[in-house]
């Protein structure tokens, strides 16, 4: 009866500390999830949409972003390959200049150089999905943009190819003609 007795409790205390561990493992998935770092709305302009949306990275967890929609912008999404997207070092709130690279511009069924010009300066960057500095793989940007600036974003994003240029906030705009092979030198 002795032997029987103790392994009948060694088997309730086995019993005991395994439903204690599930408790405790269940619980802690129920914790709320780190908020991301992103640039802090302090306050929006007035007439600006504040949004706040669930974001699952990659690890799964659900977590919330917030960023505001300035008046008369939307938030248009793009995404761009590790070095033309600035390989991760863009972040919510930074302004940059959008370059579209355009390999063949057909007019008239005549072929023409390729060129790279300037097609938007000092765009807000609402968020950013990318992986760290470095890293590689693609970045997405949510940007605002009025509708003349999404509808060449857009364009140039699936026809062509965009780059990302990171300024400082405030920059004056700049005059550029492009480049081409006329006038790369």
């Amino acid at each position: 009866m002795r032997r029987s007795n103790n392994i009948l409790i060694i088997g309730v205390a086995v019993f005991a500390v395994g439903a204690l561990l599930a408790f405790v493992g269940l619980k802690s998935q129920n914790k709320p999830v780190a908020q991301p770092q992103s640039a802090p709305i302090a306050a929006a302009t007035p007439g600006a949409q504040v949004r706040t949306v669930a974001v699952a990275p990659a690890n799964g967890a659900v977590a919330p972003v917030s960023f505001a929609i300035p008046k008369g912008k939307q938030a248009v999404s793009i995404e761009l390959p590790a070095v033309p997207g600035l390989a991760g070092y863009v972040k919510p709130g930074d302004e940059v200049n959008l370059y579209a690279t355009v390999r063949n511009a057909q007019t008239a069924g005549k072929l023409k150089t390729p060129f790279v010009k300037l097609v938007l300066q000092g765009v807000k960057v609402l968020d950013v999905r990318a992986p760290a500095p470095g890293a590689g793989g693609s970045s997405i940007y949510l940007l605002a943009l009025d509708v003349k600036e999404a509808e060449q974003v857009i364009f140039f994003a699936k026809y062509e190819s965009m780059w990302i240029a990171l300024t400082n906030v405030g920059d004056k705009p700049v005059v550029s003609a492009g480049r081409s092979y006329q006038n790369a030198p």
